[in-house]
This record gives structure tokens, C-alpha cells and sequence, in this order.
């Protein structure tokens, strides 16, 4: 219930989980809902006890995880990231799969080069064993990363969680106990035919977006019976009129479905599930060890095409020139709204969230209640 000072108290059974799922730039978006969130929330400590994240998502995860002691600064630390980035901080046209193509020696590896983004997430971390600590002190169960694994067409869930919680493995997924290091979110995040594979000891992963088809798998393995996803599409977005999709159409179109599909069709499946445990006498449940787990999820209440198609003359020249070139500038404006890692689109995207988590409240408040 709300307090004296306008904040809702968390009186919960149960346990909160946090989703983060993919999005590239608009990724943006979930710092503004947690901002919200973090105004909203009576607590210091972060109000979830597992979080898991996929692709940039993944990025925002562990931010949070690392400061779990401290959601608000965690929050600010995350706005500040986004803010304060230009498209060179995460990819540069420093090479592409044409002088791959032109090349000889070499096969190409992808259209763009992320070894800015490398730097960055290593600037931007927490001293060593940040996450160690917040999870010896209880201030968290569990963080969870995915990626794709590219040998075994798997999708490979890295996380780091308290020592009771053990690995997991069922068909097409895969478990890791591991630290979450830089090279996981690199992995996570690897955006296909974009950003190269990353090597994660002897295997190559690509964008977690690509294998997990369960996206809220992870936070339940780890315990959660309640979970707030934040995703980054309007789903109520209005068709574009075009002739003949582009390649890079064509590719924004597959991130846009790989980013937001398979997370539709799993919160349709835990619905589903839901209504069928419901039907089940209790006796019959606790026997059976079955319990409905509740979703709670936050969208964009405004299509981010258009918001990028406003914020797009931010994009460096040769971004520009590049999606030019494949057929992705002026139209539905997808592929851009992926790319446009640039701060004032950011804080666009950071502030929409912000404003879409406070006229949340009462399901916010009913969520935590």
C-alpha cells in the first residue's frame, strides 16, 4: 500500500522476477520503466530477487544485479550509460562483410564492428566480484544471460545465483553456472549478421534472442512465482505502406520478430498454463508441486519507429550511408530504431518508459501488493 511519502510499500508473498528481453537501442526504454519503478518502490534494494536478460536486455540486467543494494543508483548508473553513448561507443563501419567479400584472405564475419561496445561494458562495470557480494548478502538470487550457441543450436543460459540453485537442462536449453563477465553479455547481445560471434571458451555464441524460446524460463528455474517483463515493442503498431522490402527491411523485420515472438508466445503459454492449474483442486496442486506463476509486462505505449525516425539525423553519416546502401533509411524506420545507439534518442526512450511506469502504478502497486 502506498506510504506517508508516496511509495508503495512491498508486502509480498512469493518471489518477484525481473525479464529484460533484446531490443538493441530501444533496450533504452526498460531504464525508464525501472526508473519509475525505482520512484515507486518503498526500499533501497533492488525489488526482485532473480533477474534474467537477453541481448541488450542483458546489459540492463546486470547493471541492476550488481547494484541490488541499490536500485535507484543502479537505475541513475544505467541512464547515465545510455545518455552519455554515440553509435561509435558500440559499432564502427570499420570493416564489413563487402571487404569480407573483397577479401582473399578472410571470410567475412559480419556487416558491423563491435569492438567499441567491448570497451564500453568493460568501463562501465563494477569492481570484481560485485555480484559475488550482492548475492552473499541476500540481496538477490540470481542473474541470468542467454545466448545462442551457434554448435550446438542451443540456447545457453549463463548464470550466477546463490549455490543451492543448480543448472538445469531440457530440450534445445542449456545451463551454465558461471560469473557473468563481459564476454557473456557480448555474447548475448551479438546480433545476427550485424555483430561477429563471440567465443565463449571453445564455442560461438550469437544473440540469445535467436534460440530462447522461453524467455521467462530462466527466472523461474531460479525461483520466481511472479514476473514483471519489460519489452520494447508497441503492439498496437501501425503498418507502413512500402513497395518491395530492402534487405534491410527484411532484417529489421527478423529482429523485430526474434526480440518480441517468442516472448509473446511464452507469456500465452504461462496464461494458458495458469488457467489450467486453477482448475486443479489444491490438495491436487501441492501434490503435484504445480503453481501459477504471474506475469506482469510493460510495453511502449508509442511505436520507437517513430520515435527514431524523429532522432535519426543523430545517426553518424556513415550508419547512415550504410543503411542507405541495404535499403533500411526513410521507410518503416526498424532497422534504424535497433541501431541508433545515440544519447538523445536514448533519453526519448528513457523518458516514455518513465512515463509509462508511473501511470502503472495501480498495477504496480497490485504486482508488489
Amino acid at each position: 500500500m502506498p506510504d506517508r511519502a508516496g511509495t508503495i510499500s512491498m508486502r509480498y508473498g512469493g518471489t518477484p522476477g525481473l525479464v529484460l528481453p533484446g531490443g538493441g537501442a530501444r533496450a533504452a526504454y526498460q531504464v525508464g520503466v525501472l526508473k519509475a519503478l525505482a520512484s515507486l518502490v518503498d526500499g533501497q534494494c533492488v525489488p526482485f530477487r532473480t533477474i534474467a536478460g537477453v541481448s541488450a536486455g542483458a546489459i540492463n540486467a546486470r547493471t541492476i544485479a550488481e547494484k541490488a543494494d541499490d536500485f535507484a543508483g543502479g537505475v541513475e548508473k544505467l541512464e547515465r550509460l545510455w545518455t552519455g553513448m554515440a553509435s561509435g561507443d558500440v559499432f564502427t563501419m570499420e570493416y564489413s562483410a563487402l571487404q569480407g567479400f573483397l577479401s582473399r584472405s578472410a571470410k567475412p564475419v559480419s556487416l558491423l564492428n563491435n569492438a567499441p561496445l567491448r570497451e564500453l561494458l568493460n568501463r562501465a562495470s563494477e569492481p570484481p566480484g560485485a555480484l559475488a557480494r550482492q548475492l552473499d548478502n541476500g540481496r538477490l538470487d540470481g542473474l541470468a544471460v542467454t545466448a545462442s550457441n551457434y554448435s550446438t543450436g542451443e540456447a545457453t543460459t549463463f548464470f550466477q545465483a546463490r549455490p543451492e540453485l543448480v543448472a538445469w537442462h531440457t530440450r534445445r536449453r542449456h545451463s551454465v553456472a558461471t560469473e557473468i563477465r563481459v564476454e557473456h553479455l557480448m555474447a548475448s547481445s551479438a546480433l545476427p549478421l550485424l555483430f561477429p560471434a563471440e567465443k565463449v571458451g571453445e564455442e560461438y555464441f550469437v544473440d540469445g534472442s535467436l534460440r530462447m524460446t522461453q524467455p521467462l524460463s530462466p527466472v523461474i528455474k531460479m525461483g520466481a512465482d511472479r514476473i514483471l517483463v519489460i519489452g520494447v515493442r508497441n503492439e498496437s503498431q501501425t503498418a507502413h505502406d512500402v513497395e518491395r522490402p530492402g534487405i534491410a527491411e527484411i532484417a529489421g523485420y527478423t529482429l523485430d520478430s526474434l526480440f518480441s515472438e517468442n516472448l509473446n508466445t511464452d507469456i500465452e503459454r504461462m496464461e494458458e498454463t495458469n488457467q489450467l492449474i486453477d482448475s486443479i483442486p489444491f490438495w491436487r496442486r501441492r501434490k503435484l508441486r504445480k503453481r501459477a506463476i504471474r506475469v506482469m509486462v510493460i510495453r511502449p505505449s508509442e511505436d520507437l519507429r517513430v520515435v527514431a525516425a524523429s532522432h535519426s539525423v543523430m545517426m553518424p553519416r556513415g550508419a547512415r550511408l550504410f543503411l542507405r546502401t541495404v535499403g533500411g533509411w526513410g521507410h518503416e524506420w526498424r532497422m534504424p530504431s535497433y541501431l541508433l545507439f545515440e544519447g538523445r534518442f536514448a533519453q526519448a526512450l528513457i523518458d516514455l518508459g518513465y512515463r509509462d511506469g508511473l501511470k502503472l502504478r495501480p498495477a504496480v502497486q497490485d504486482f508488489f501488493a
